[in-house]
């Protein structure tokens, strides 16, 4: 569980190199997992007085799971999505999760939403 705040993205990024350290897919991993939990602090109430957000990271033996739970929005998600133009100053961070994950996708938790990628290992393909 992290604080919804903009610098708890680079611990993040520690936590998830630190659990997986070796771990073929260890880098693209940590990318993913902060683009998440900077979508979580930008995009939900994670980021208000006293929000937080959970990253899950399992291993699955074919895959690695990488999930941030956020703390759920008041209002209808309209941000980027994995076709965001290129060029654009933000609105790419789903653009790298697709092309790193084997899929993605996000589901309701009782509080907010969990949004997920799974990338594969490359141990049983």
């Amino acid at each position: 569980m992290f604080p919804g705040q903009v610098d708890e993205i680079a611990r993040v990024r520690a936590f998830v190199r630190a659990l997986l350290q070796d771990h073929p897919t260890a880098e693209d991993a940590v990318l993913v997992a902060s683009e998440l939990a900077t979508n979580a602090l930008r995009h939900t109430r994670s980021a208000d007085d006293g929000g937080m957000f959970v990253v899950r990271v399992n291993d699955h033996g074919d895959r690695i799971r990488i999930a941030v739970v956020d703390y759920g929005s008041n209002a209808d998600w309209k941000g980027e999505t994995a076709e965001s133009e290129p060029w654009t100053e933000h609105g790419r961070g789903l653009v790298l999760v697709n092309a790193l994950a084997k899929q993605w996708g996000a589901t309701p938790e009782p509080v907010g939403t969990c949004v997920w990628a799974d990338l594969a290992t490359f141990a049983k393909l």
